[in-house]
């Protein structure tokens, strides 16, 4: 089993030519990575607090009706938190105004203090892995699972609600340096290295302890950066109609390609160059799939012919 931990909540999307109706859609990196993987068929679990509230109802039953497990899910008396989106492009990417302070996001995820043998892998990221109790609570799962899963990180820097650059550098790099394999875009490498090309930095992280580390490019494709080695893989050519959990989509096609090749665990062997370019292939139709949509919908195995 996989278990993805961290944040739901909802994203309120600006409706098209209207200034004053938005759409409120289920989001948050952690949950569309548990949906990606659930449509892709994976046998996947959702670590998190969810609100009793209406739209944790609806967290709740997306998550079940796309067969994500919900064992390790809280259900709180506080509101569910909100995002208010600024659709972006294949260049810029969307812009978030984040609501979390007094809501269901606030506290410890329910993870387990005893790592099951049953979990094969654990994938972490975002906000609730680099802020307050859940940020801890993330770093102890991560120190936990070490010889018992593999494990991912995605840092999906959102600057609007981190302090500044100097305090959040050590606790995105200690993530790194626990995970299996990372999965960071552009514009996270940029705010947290200014100085220097995202390549750089994801060669950097390479070599922090990752057995390799994925740089997302958006309609560029994606590079990994596997040791001393790299390999780039160009995305597919689609129309895109916003680009809004195409990143969540395609770590959620990442993990679930090396599922069907048994390349995770902690006995898996160490991918190979090969391995790794298939599984960026994959990842890049998903994504390529879900940034010809609204919103974050990743597709299921059934529609993935449609884009090579």
């Amino acid at each position: 089993m996989i278990v993805v931990s961290g944040e739901a909540l909802v994203d309120l999307v600006p409706r098209p030519q209207s200034d004053n109706l938005y759409e409120a859609i289920l989001g948050g990196s952690p949950y569309n990575v548990a949906i990606g993987l659930g449509r892709l068929g994976a046998p996947v679990a959702f670590a998190g607090r969810l609100s009793r509230d209406a739209n944790g109802d609806r967290f709740a039953a997306a998550l079940t009706r796309d067969g994500v497990g919900l064992q390790f899910v809280e259900r709180t008396r506080e509101p569910t938190p909100l995002a208010l989106v600024a659709p972006g492009t294949a260049a810029s990417g969307p812009r978030y105004a984040f609501y979390l302070r007094g809501t269901a996001y606030d506290g410890h995820p329910p993870l387990p203090s005893h790592w099951p043998t049953s979990i094969v892998h654990l994938h972490t990221g975002s906000i609730a892995a680099l802020d307050g109790a859940s940020g801890i609570a993330t770093l102890l799962a991560l120190r936990a699972a070490r010889g018992h899963s593999s494990t991912s990180f995605d840092p999906n820097i959102r600057p609007v609600i981190l302090p500044e650059r100097d305090s959040v550098l050590p606790l995105v790099e200690e993530r790194v340096g626990l995970s299996t394999f990372v999965r960071a875009s552009e514009e996270d490498l940029q705010w947290l290295y200014p100085d220097r090309a995202p390549e750089t930095s994801a060669a950097e992280w390479a070599t922090l302890g990752p057995q390799f580390v994925v740089l997302t490019r958006g309609a560029a494709g994606a590079q990994a950066f596997i040791g001393a080695d790299q390999i780039s893989v160009a995305a597919p050519r689609v129309e895109v109609v916003d680009t809004i959990g195409a990143g969540d989509s395609f770590t959620a096609a990442l993990i679930a390609a090396m599922l069907d090749d048994a390349a995770l665990g902690p006995d898996a062997a160490a991918p190979t160059l090969d391995g790794v370019r298939r599984w960026l292939e994959f990842a890049c139709r998903v994504a390529a799939i879900t940034s010809s949509r609204k919103g974050a919908d990743p597709p299921r195995r059934s529609e993935l012919a449609a884009v090579k």
